[in-house]
């Protein structure tokens, strides 16, 4: 009898600790799959990668009846990522969601096509509450205020994952960005400071550290397409400001920032002003099928591939270089109504 009941002990012990280590993540990406429609692409399959190696966590998944479930074991808690991948007449273009993988129930639910929420996890959920706030204080316009929560929460939580994420959302366009950051990061909990993503975080900062800053003179490059040479230096430095992004077709913050470079061309076009797109990583057919969807009226420099953000110490976009006339630059890391601001600023609006 004592044995009999020893072993039912045993066996709901094992079943608890088996079910502590389950995880499942479900999805249903309608808003994403409606605005892919628009340009006749459709999700292929979807899998889990680990976020910095991108090395596959869980096998390929057909996708089906527009719906994503997957379900696994995970020991320890890790960051990690969702992969979209669409089919395209090119090759494949891929989406990443990412994410705290750990045991419990996860759910992805977007806002609209570009943003979403990862919840139902404590990690997750945490991270959410904040960049929550965080977003907030970002969308009133108190970027100082974002900053600031951002760094609060990045020492409330020094010693778990979500403070390596964090971390890698602070500003760092600019060299006292750069020595903002460094500092909180040697505040982390050995966990977070020797985790890929920050050791990979920090290899960058440091590199920012070293490329073209405001006041420093542009670095010109050179690109080929369609049988045509064409150089930064065709726009910068010949005696006008140029306004320069930095961007991709399938860059979704990137669409998102066309509106307002758009919006400052046509105001300021006729008073020594000119913006300029310089595609980066970027198909040239997939970028010549968005500048005609977005109706983008100003040049472009297609096909510079990793050229142009190699250069200039790009490592994510958008990234949008204003340039003076004669070619150096004024500011770097512009977005939204930064754009407007600096320009006011320089033509006494």
């Amino acid at each position: 009898m004592k044995k009999s009941i020893l072993s039912i002990i045993l066996a709901v012990a094992t079943l608890t600790a088996t079910a502590q280590n389950t995880y499942t993540l479900n999805f249903d990406p309608v808003l994403l799959s409606k605005e892919l429609a628009k340009e006749n692409v459709k999700i292929d399959s979807f899998y889990l990668a680990d976020f910095v190696s991108q090395e596959p966590i869980t096998e390929k998944f057909a996708f089906k009846d527009n719906k994503i479930a997957i379900s696994g074991k995970v020991d320890n808690p890790q960051i990690a990522a969702l992969i979209l991948e669409m089919k395209i007449e090119y090759g494949i273009r891929t989406n990443r969601f990412p994410l705290f993988l750990e045991a419990g129930d996860i759910v992805i639910t977007q806002d609209d096509w570009m943003t979403c929420r990862v919840e139902g996890t404590p990690l997750n959920d945490a991270m959410f509450n904040a960049t929550r706030e965080i977003g907030k204080a970002s969308e009133a316009g108190d970027k100082d205020k974002a900053v600031q929560l951002t760094k609060d929460y990045i020492l409330a939580h020094r010693n778990d994952l979500t403070a390596a994420l964090m971390l890698t959302a602070l500003p760092h366009s600019t060299v006292a960005d750069v020595k903002n950051v460094l500092p909180l990061v040697s505040q982390c909990g050995e966990m977070v400071q020797q985790h890929p993503v920050i050791i990979q975080y920090v290899e960058r900062l440091n590199k920012l550290l070293t490329r073209p800053q405001e006041g420093d003179r542009f670095r010109d490059f050179a690109v080929e397409y369609d049988g045509k040479t064409t150089r930064l230096s065709d726009f910068v430095g010949r005696g006008k400001y140029v306004l320069v992004d930095f961007w991709a077709s399938w860059c979704g913050p990137c669409r998102k920032e066309i509106p307002n470079i758009i919006a400052a061309h046509e105001k300021y076009k006729d008073r020594n002003f000119t913006a300029l797109g310089v595609a980066v990583k970027d198909k040239p057919e997939a970028t010549l099928r968005a500048i005609k969807d977005d109706a983008i009226p100003y040049p472009q420099i297609l096909n510079s591939q990793a050229i142009a953000s190699e250069l200039y110490g790009i490592d994510a976009i958008p990234e949008i270089i204003l340039f003076a006339p004669n070619g150096t630059i004024l500011a770097r890391g512009l977005r939204g109504n930064e754009i407007e601001k600096k320009l006011a600023e320089i033509f006494g609006e």
